[in-house]
């Protein structure tokens, strides 16, 4: 419990410092010449927005077409080799996990809550004075909800629903001793590990995700409003298009991730496998 209340307290931190920057950066984006009176009939609407913005950028959806022949000489390595390859991975991802679970943890809460409400708080500035459609609305609301996840599912890293009892400290001490591949000796356990070392990767490709679409909604909105710096809101539309081109593929994707993070963190995939 009491790591519950710590990673709340880092959490409510970060997202006060966060919201402190997101209200400065608006101030920073705001040209001398704007004038208030800009926004209040200004209408921010996702679909409009894209089509507007494709306008004045070059459509890269155009697929290189790679030589399939140098695929071939690379299809020697044996099945055996491959599989000894794959556990060496995966023995030195759950050493790493074990190593370093406490600053991966902390550096995932802190950066993650930090940027999330700092961008977040800055869209609610600039658009407080606009009109703002369910688009835009419900991909803020999705990553409100993301933000609010990160410090559960890091509990639950923790602090596993279901699983195996894991003394993470004594494992940690026994493959220092030993070796790495000591892990292996009780595969229950390591599989348990291993499931939640693939379960924090998946968690921050989901907040990678999230925050790869709010930066895509703040280049769209400083665009319609031609705020300051608008080459750099141009280059970070055009390059986060991809992630955000669909606001039910944005959610449904986002939310896939999300649970797909639960499921490996929580243990309750390890336990469906192994029962």
């Amino acid at each position: 419990m009491n790591n519950l209340w710590y990673d709340l307290f880092l959490a409510i931190v970060s997202a006060i410092l966060g919201a402190s920057f997101g209200v400065i950066i608006p101030k920073l984006l705001k040209d001398k010449t704007e004038s208030t009176e800009i926004y209040v009939d200004k209408q921010l609407v996702f679909s409009q927005i894209h089509i507007e913005q494709k306008q004045y950028t070059v459509n890269t959806a155009g697929y290189q077409k790679q030589n399939s022949n140098s695929t071939n000489k690379s299809q020697s390595t044996s099945g055996g080799e491959m599989f000894f390859g794959a556990l060496v991975i995966a023995v030195l991802l759950v050493f790493g996990f074990l190593k370093y679970e406490k600053e991966i943890s902390t550096v995932i809460l802190c950066t993650f809550v930090f940027f999330e409400t700092t961008f977040l708080t800055t869209a609610y500035v600039i658009v407080k004075k606009c009109y703002v459609d369910k688009s835009i609305k419900l991909i803020l609301l999705f990553n409100i909800l993301a933000t609010i996840g990160v410090p559960i599912l890091l509990y639950l890293e923790k602090n596993p629903i279901t699983g195996l009892v894991v003394n993470k400290q004594e494992l940690l001490h026994q493959a220092e001793r030993n070796g790495m591949f000591s892990l292996l000796r009780d595969v229950d356990i390591f599989g348990f590990l291993l499931y939640q070392a693939i379960g924090v990767i998946i968690m921050v490709g989901f907040l990678s995700f999230t925050m790869i679409g709010l930066m895509h909604v703040l280049s769209m909105i400083n665009l319609t409003l031609r705020k300051r710096f608008g080459k750099v809101w141009s280059w970070i539309f055009r390059k986060t298009l991809g992630f955000c081109k669909s606001v039910k593929f944005y959610i449904f994707f986002g939310s896939f991730l999300l649970v797909l993070s639960f499921l490996f963190v929580s243990g309750i995939l390890s336990m469906l496998i192994t029962s």
